[in-house]
C-alpha cells in the first residue's frame, strides 16, 4: 500500500465524522427555539388556567386609592393657594368719605 492510500482510509471518515458535526452545529439554534417556544407555550397555557390571587387586586385599590389622596391634597393646596391671594388694591380699604 501506497501511503496516499493510507492517509485517504483515515481522512474520509474523518470529514464524515466533521460534516455531522457542523449539522448539529447548525440544528443546535433551531432546537434551542422550539424548546423554548415549548416552555413559552406552557407557561401561556398555565397562566391562562390560574386564578388570579386576592392580594394582586388589593395592591392595585391601594396604589389607586394612594393616587386618589395624593390628587386631593394637591386640590387643597391649590384652592388654599387660592384663598391667600389677596389683590393689590381691590377690597383693601373702603373710602367712607364722601
Amino acid at each position: 500500500m501506497s501511503w496516499r492510500s493510507i492517509e485517504m482510509q483515515v481522512a474520509l471518515p474523518r470529514t464524515q465524522d466533521v460534516g455531522k458535526l457542523q449539522e448539529q452545529q447548525m440544528k443546535q439554534p433551531q432546537h434551542f427555539q422550539e424548546s423554548l417556544a415549548g416552555i413559552q407555550l406552557k407557561q401561556q397555557v398555565m397562566k391562562r388556567k390560574q386564578v388570579n390571587k386576592l392580594g394582586d387586586t388589593e395592591k392595585i385599590k391601594k396604589e389607586n386609592n394612594t393616587n386618589d389622596e395624593l390628587q386631593n391634597r394637591q386640590e387643597k393646596k391649590e384652592q388654599q393657594l387660592l384663598e391667600k391671594e389677596v389683590h393689590p388694591f381691590l377690597g383693601q380699604r373702603i373710602d367712607f368719605n364722601g
